[in-house]
């Protein structure tokens, strides 16, 4: 389980670096950015005024809806 998934709620990218470090994972910011670029453009997670958050789930309506909806 990732850290966004086991988070819940939105975090900021600081707060991911000192997990990251508290669990002996070193990560630059500018590794983390590409990291989570790559979650964001799949759909798995997303970044709002609150910070990142997971938002992968395999519910057929759901999916559906993020095929069909506008990017905004």
């Amino acid at each position: 389980m990732s850290l966004l998934q086991e988070a819940g709620d939105p975090v900021s990218r600081n707060w991911l670096l000192g997990r990251l470090k508290e669990t002996g994972h070193t990560a630059s910011r500018a590794r983390l950015n590409r990291a989570l670029s790559c979650r964001f453009d799949h759909g798995l997670a997303i970044e709002g005024s609150k910070g990142v958050q997971w938002t992968h789930t395999t519910s057929p309506s759901l999916l559906r809806s993020l095929s069909k909806g506008k990017r905004l």
